[in-house]
Protein backbone atom coordinates (compact mmCIF):
# COMPACT_ATOMS: atom_id res chain seq x y z
CA UNK A 1 0.00 0.00 0.00
CA UNK A 2 3.09 2.24 0.87
CA UNK A 3 4.19 1.61 -2.51
CA UNK A 4 1.18 2.87 -4.49
CA UNK A 5 0.71 5.85 -2.26
CA UNK A 6 4.34 6.35 -3.09
CA UNK A 7 3.77 5.54 -6.72
CA UNK A 8 1.01 8.04 -6.68
CA UNK A 9 2.38 10.90 -5.34
CA UNK A 10 5.06 10.95 -7.55
CA UNK A 11 2.83 10.48 -10.62
CA UNK A 12 1.07 13.40 -9.11
CA UNK A 13 4.23 15.68 -8.75
CA UNK A 14 5.44 14.74 -12.17
CA UNK A 15 2.52 15.52 -13.84
CA UNK A 16 2.04 19.01 -12.56
CA UNK A 17 5.43 19.80 -12.77
CA UNK A 18 5.55 22.04 -15.68
CA UNK A 19 9.05 23.49 -17.76
CA UNK A 20 9.36 27.50 -17.59
CA UNK A 21 8.16 29.50 -20.53
CA UNK A 22 10.30 30.33 -22.92
CA UNK A 23 11.14 33.97 -23.24
CA UNK A 24 12.05 35.26 -27.09
CA UNK A 25 14.11 38.04 -27.95
CA UNK A 26 14.88 40.39 -31.06
CA UNK A 27 17.23 43.16 -31.72
CA UNK A 28 15.89 46.39 -32.45
CA UNK A 29 17.62 49.45 -34.09
CA UNK A 30 15.74 52.05 -32.59
CA UNK A 31 17.00 55.46 -31.64
CA UNK A 32 20.08 55.79 -34.10
CA UNK A 33 20.66 58.69 -36.16
CA UNK A 34 21.25 59.18 -39.79
CA UNK A 35 25.07 59.39 -41.26
CA UNK A 36 24.48 60.60 -44.78
CA UNK A 37 21.03 60.96 -46.76
CA UNK A 38 23.25 59.58 -50.15
CA UNK A 39 21.34 57.15 -52.20
CA UNK A 40 22.67 53.57 -52.76
CA UNK A 41 21.89 49.96 -53.30
CA UNK A 42 22.90 47.26 -50.62
CA UNK A 43 22.50 43.60 -50.05
CA UNK A 44 23.82 42.05 -46.59
CA UNK A 45 24.30 38.48 -47.16
CA UNK A 46 23.52 35.91 -44.26
CA UNK A 47 26.21 36.76 -40.75
CA UNK A 48 28.40 33.95 -40.14
CA UNK A 49 29.06 32.95 -36.71
CA UNK A 50 30.90 30.32 -35.14
CA UNK A 51 28.54 26.75 -34.52
CA UNK A 52 28.66 27.51 -31.23
CA UNK A 53 26.15 30.36 -31.71
CA UNK A 54 24.03 28.93 -34.64
CA UNK A 55 21.24 28.31 -32.45
CA UNK A 56 18.23 29.85 -31.14
CA UNK A 57 18.89 29.93 -27.96
CA UNK A 58 21.50 32.40 -26.08
CA UNK A 59 24.71 31.42 -25.23
CA UNK A 60 26.27 33.31 -21.70
CA UNK A 61 29.86 32.76 -20.88
CA UNK A 62 31.10 32.92 -17.52
CA UNK A 63 34.15 34.99 -16.95
CA UNK A 64 36.22 33.24 -14.16
CA UNK A 65 36.25 30.27 -16.12
CA UNK A 66 35.98 28.36 -19.90
CA UNK A 67 32.39 27.32 -18.86
CA UNK A 68 28.97 28.19 -21.11
CA UNK A 69 25.87 28.17 -20.62
CA UNK A 70 23.20 27.30 -23.05
CA UNK A 71 19.80 28.91 -22.25
CA UNK A 72 16.88 26.86 -22.93
CA UNK A 73 14.42 29.27 -21.97
CA UNK A 74 16.17 32.87 -23.19
CA UNK A 75 16.16 32.68 -27.43
CA UNK A 76 16.22 34.64 -30.23
CA UNK A 77 13.37 35.09 -32.17
CA UNK A 78 15.11 33.22 -35.29
CA UNK A 79 18.37 31.67 -35.29
CA UNK A 80 21.47 34.16 -34.17
CA UNK A 81 22.70 34.46 -37.66
CA UNK A 82 19.52 35.87 -38.73
CA UNK A 83 18.50 37.75 -36.18
CA UNK A 84 22.30 39.64 -36.42
CA UNK A 85 21.07 40.21 -40.14
CA UNK A 86 18.02 41.68 -39.54
CA UNK A 87 19.70 44.13 -37.24
CA UNK A 88 22.12 45.32 -39.43
CA UNK A 89 19.72 45.78 -42.68
CA UNK A 90 17.10 47.83 -40.49
CA UNK A 91 20.59 49.62 -38.37
CA UNK A 92 22.07 50.37 -41.91
CA UNK A 93 18.10 51.66 -42.97
CA UNK A 94 18.43 53.86 -39.99
CA UNK A 95 22.29 55.41 -40.76
CA UNK A 96 21.49 55.79 -44.67
CA UNK A 97 18.06 56.11 -44.68
CA UNK A 98 17.81 57.28 -48.72
CA UNK A 99 19.47 54.21 -49.32
CA UNK A 100 17.90 50.77 -50.46
CA UNK A 101 18.94 47.44 -47.98
CA UNK A 102 18.07 44.88 -48.43
CA UNK A 103 18.71 41.34 -46.69
CA UNK A 104 20.61 38.82 -49.64
CA UNK A 105 19.01 35.61 -49.74
CA UNK A 106 20.18 34.66 -53.50
CA UNK A 107 20.98 36.94 -56.11
CA UNK A 108 22.18 40.11 -55.17
CA UNK A 109 24.04 40.81 -58.25
CA UNK A 110 21.83 43.78 -59.31
CA UNK A 111 23.01 45.64 -56.08
CA UNK A 112 25.83 48.66 -56.26
CA UNK A 113 27.36 47.01 -52.78
CA UNK A 114 26.85 43.50 -50.76
CA UNK A 115 28.10 43.40 -47.63
CA UNK A 116 29.39 39.70 -46.18
CA UNK A 117 29.76 39.76 -42.25
CA UNK A 118 31.46 36.84 -40.37
CA UNK A 119 31.45 36.77 -36.44
CA UNK A 120 34.26 35.53 -35.05
CA UNK A 121 33.36 35.33 -31.49
CA UNK A 122 30.44 36.71 -29.52
CA UNK A 123 30.62 36.41 -25.83
CA UNK A 124 28.27 37.78 -23.38
CA UNK A 125 29.24 37.38 -19.72
CA UNK A 126 26.32 38.14 -17.36
CA UNK A 127 26.02 41.58 -15.76
CA UNK A 128 29.46 42.45 -16.90
CA UNK A 129 30.20 42.34 -20.37
CA UNK A 130 29.58 41.53 -24.31
CA UNK A 131 32.09 41.65 -26.70
CA UNK A 132 31.70 41.04 -30.44
CA UNK A 133 34.70 40.56 -32.76
CA UNK A 134 33.26 40.48 -36.76
CA UNK A 135 34.87 40.46 -39.85
CA UNK A 136 33.38 42.08 -42.40
CA UNK A 137 33.41 43.32 -46.30
CA UNK A 138 32.12 45.30 -49.19
CA UNK A 139 32.45 44.08 -52.63
CA UNK A 140 31.05 46.54 -55.68
CA UNK A 141 28.33 45.40 -58.59
CA UNK A 142 30.72 43.57 -60.39
CA UNK A 143 32.09 41.17 -57.02
CA UNK A 144 35.09 42.34 -56.38
CA UNK A 145 36.03 43.47 -52.87
CA UNK A 146 36.76 47.14 -52.49
CA UNK A 147 36.58 47.30 -48.98
CA UNK A 148 37.65 45.16 -45.29
CA UNK A 149 37.29 45.32 -41.98
CA UNK A 150 37.75 43.94 -38.56
CA UNK A 151 37.09 45.03 -35.19
CA UNK A 152 36.06 43.85 -31.54
CA UNK A 153 33.52 45.99 -29.65
CA UNK A 154 33.69 46.08 -26.22
CA UNK A 155 30.22 46.72 -24.63
CA UNK A 156 29.17 47.02 -20.94
CA UNK A 157 26.23 44.94 -19.59
CA UNK A 158 23.76 47.48 -17.70
CA UNK A 159 22.51 44.85 -15.18
CA UNK A 160 22.07 40.69 -14.31
CA UNK A 161 19.12 40.46 -16.79
CA UNK A 162 19.14 38.69 -19.99
CA UNK A 163 17.19 41.62 -21.32
CA UNK A 164 20.36 43.83 -20.36
CA UNK A 165 22.31 41.43 -21.81
CA UNK A 166 20.21 41.70 -25.04
CA UNK A 167 20.65 45.45 -25.21
CA UNK A 168 24.49 45.02 -24.82
CA UNK A 169 24.81 42.70 -27.66
CA UNK A 170 22.38 44.86 -29.38
CA UNK A 171 24.22 47.97 -28.54
CA UNK A 172 27.88 46.40 -30.19
CA UNK A 173 26.16 45.02 -33.35
CA UNK A 174 24.69 48.70 -34.00
CA UNK A 175 28.43 50.06 -33.39
CA UNK A 176 29.94 47.03 -36.01
CA UNK A 177 26.78 48.46 -38.75
CA UNK A 178 27.90 52.17 -38.24
CA UNK A 179 31.79 50.87 -39.02
CA UNK A 180 30.42 49.28 -42.21
CA UNK A 181 27.89 52.27 -43.04
CA UNK A 182 31.02 54.14 -42.86
CA UNK A 183 32.80 51.68 -44.81
CA UNK A 184 29.97 52.23 -47.54
CA UNK A 185 30.01 55.62 -47.71
CA UNK A 186 33.57 55.66 -48.36
CA UNK A 187 32.47 54.50 -51.84
CA UNK A 188 29.43 56.28 -52.62
CA UNK A 189 30.31 58.60 -55.56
Amino acid sequence: MKKLLYVLLLSIVACSWRSPDSKFYMMDSAGLNELSNKKVNVAVARVKVPDLLNRAQMVVYESDNDQIEIMEFSRWGEVLPDVLQATVVNDLIAYLPNAYIKRSYFDSSNMDFNVNIEINNLKAYRGEKVVLSAWWNVANLSGRVIERGQKTYEVAVKGKSTEALVAAQNEAVHLLSKDIAADLLKKIK
